[in-house]
């Protein structure tokens, strides 16, 4: 059944549509298959608040910071390109711990955010870029640049093809139910929980920023979103519950908060690489992998299809 096929590409995330949008550029002529199915393995990158935060990595400091960098790089330009649809430019806003009650974190927040401060709702931030993803928007419009130049399978996979055609694994966390080898590190799943309300009204896209916690306002399409994976960068929050709760924290600088109903709840499994690092490459002789991108699915996701295509 795939033995006709030049590649063959498993998944339908950001990843995977990502790298049939370049091959499909690069070999217009090739024969390319996709092998996906969402209800068994649903894609994590329908299920984030599909941020991507600007200007905070610095080359030459670690290689998941040079993969950042280069990859907040690439899609600075791949994001302004003509006709693109489901991205948007904001700003995002840190709010900084109070001085008083933690100067070292203070400092901290300095060193990593810088101390030009502006004012935001009555509120001293540091402002950065941002991009806001509408990811079922932005995914679409990757499908419909290279729809027409393949085929397209639901399929589920249970054991990698026999067949004698390149195949490139964007499966995430699920990689490891199908296919392990030990030149490609597995990682793991991570639990990832936010909330989402309809028809929030403000004048303008935002991301408001608190230690580990963002609450993202889209306005194109009036959805406000709140989420965290985290506390104190230490342990993974699993609950629901436990993540609403720490809504508080913004109600007091935003009291509108307090006037929200009940939220939709959204969960998904991102997938963790070694040291949070992705892996980008040839596994085997014809056997490629783009896995373990975990917050990073937006940039890192665009940037490196990029680059493994460019490999083949």
């Amino acid at each position: 059944m795939t033995k006709d096929f030049d590649y063959i590409v498993i998944g339908d995330g950001v990843a995977a549509r990502s790298i049939l949008y370049f091959l499909t550029r690069k070999f217009p002529d090739s024969r390319i298959c996709q092998l996906f199915d969402n209800d068994a393995f649903p894609p994590c990158s329908i299920n984030t608040t599909s941020v991507v935060s600007m200007g905070l990595f610095a080359e030459g400091l670690s290689k998941l910071g040079d993969i950042l960098f280069h990859a907040h790089e690439f899609i600075d330009t791949f994001f302004k390109q003509e006709g693109i649809q489901g991205v948007h430019p904001a700003t995002q806003y840190y709010l900084p711990p109070d001085i008083k009650e933690d100067p070292l974190k203070f400092k901290q927040f300095e060193a990593r955010y810088g101390t030009n401060f502006e004012n935001f709702k009555g509120l001293q931030t540091v402002a950065k870029d941002a991009y806001l993803i509408n990811p079922q928007v932005f995914l679409g419009w990757l499908k419909a640049q290279y729809e027409d130049k393949i085929i397209s399978r639901v399929q589920r996979v249970t054991e990698l093809p026999k067949t004698n055609a390149k195949v490139i694994l964007a499966t995430s966390a699920y990689t490891s139910l199908f296919y392990k080898n030990k030149n490609l590190p597995e990682g793991k799943p991570v639990k990832g929980t936010f909330f989402s309300w309809n028809n929030f009204k403000a004048d303008k896209s935002f991301v408001l920023s608190r230690g580990h916690y963002n609450l993202v306002y889209r306005k194109e399409d009036e959805i406000l979103l709140f989420g965290a994976n985290s506390i104190e960068g230490l342990c993974q929050l699993h609950s629901p519950k436990e993540v609403y709760e720490k809504l508080t924290i913004f109600e007091g600088d935003l009291p509108e908060l307090k006037q929200l109903g009940s939220p939709q709840i959204h969960t998904g499994i991102r997938h963790k690489g070694k040291r949070r690092t992705p892996f980008c490459g040839e596994v085997e002789e014809g056997v490629y992998a783009l896995t373990g991108l975990y917050k990073n699915g937006w940039s890192a996701g665009i940037s490196l299809a990029k680059e493994l295509v460019d490999m083949l």
